[in-house]
């Protein structure tokens, strides 16, 4: 058996879609149990659960990262399937997900997801971003996988005790990480979903890093840091220094009636935003996806250092 884990909280524009997916597995019903975690929605939330024929369990004021544990904690599956409400899977995502376990050594099979059909330009590049390998279509090895999207092993999950409940965000890569030790993660290009609920403009885009940059350094003390985890922490220090670099290059310009330094600076803030969007458009083969990239990536350079600095 397979349990769903799905947390939830003021999820009326999506539940239905997420349940009705699950509910067009191509897998007999009686091969899956569904756990619903609400987090004490305000909106329509539990009667459209309800009337779609599923319990929903309120479990208020507590992270996301508790409510999945209290999912797998009454579970009877030997997999979870971690999925959010906003997510949609296509009708053989299961069967599909579950094709890569009969390697013992996997402990985990997800994918990180593909934007809605009509994306906005800010969803369509970041979707190159988040999806360098959607163009292929055999499973490789990765160190991590959003738990929007993941089925893991019980027994694994229970054995490195689960998610950290102390992490507000970035929850999946610590819980990821620690898997990592018992066995392979693998990103599964057959198990196709669709996030609805990915960033439509820029300012949704950096209210989300922002707040997804909460946990960077939480999640360093959590499971220690990682090679390559430091993307994520050294773009930002980088673009603190970077502004720092700049503001006082600019005061030391003005008294000296020069932009020397305030140029040289600016140049060298922009230059991993450019290197990083030539970069992934490159692998993307999408040449055009250079300039928003770039201008994402200057977004998220600023919200992850933003989340770092803030209060």
């Amino acid at each position: 058996m397979v349990s769903f884990i799905i947390p939830i909280l003021n999820g009326e524009r999506d539940i239905a879609r997420c349940l009705s997916s699950i509910r067009h597995q191509k897998v007999p019903v009686e091969t899956y149990e569904v756990l619903i975690l609400d987090n004490g929605s305000t909106d329509q939330t539990q009667r459209i659960v309800h009337d779609l024929g599923f319990d929903c369990q309120v479990v208020p004021n507590v992270h996301v990262s508790a409510l999945r544990n209290r999912g797998v904690s009454q579970a009877q599956g030997n997999y979870v399937a971690f999925v959010d409400a906003d997510v949609e899977l296509t009708p053989d995502w299961l069967q599909n997900g579950l094709t890569v376990f009969e390697d013992t050594s996997v402990v985990a099979s997800g994918c990180f997801p593909s934007v809605p059909p009509k994306a906005t330009w800010v969803q369509r590049a970041w979707d190159a971003h988040q999806r360098p390998g959607a163009l292929a279509s055999t499973p490789w090895p990765v160190p991590w996988l959003p738990s929007m999207n993941l089925i893991v092993r019980r027994n694994d999950f229970l054995a490195v005790s689960g998610f950290n409940e102390r992490l507000v965000t970035a929850e999946d890569v610590d819980l990821c990480y620690r898997l990592r030790q018992r066995g392979t993660i693998l990103c599964n290009p057959a198990m196709q979903a669709i996030h609805w609920g990915e960033a439509r403009d820029l300012r949704t885009f950096w209210r989300k890093e922002a707040w997804r940059g909460i946990g960077n350094l939480r999640g360093v003390l959590s499971h220690g840091l990682r090679w390559d985890e430091f993307p994520s922490l050294g773009y930002p220090l980088y673009v603190l220094g970077g502004t720092l670099f700049f503001v006082l290059g600019s005061i030391a310009d003005v008294q000296r009636g020069q932009c020397t330094l305030a140029l040289i600076s600016l140049v060298l803030l922009l230059l991993p935003a450019l290197f990083l969007a030539l970069k992934t458009a490159r692998l993307a083969k999408r040449p055009v996806l250079i300039p928003p990239l770039f201008l994402l990536y200057l977004v998220y350079g600023f919200a992850r250092a933003y989340a770092i600095v803030k209060p």
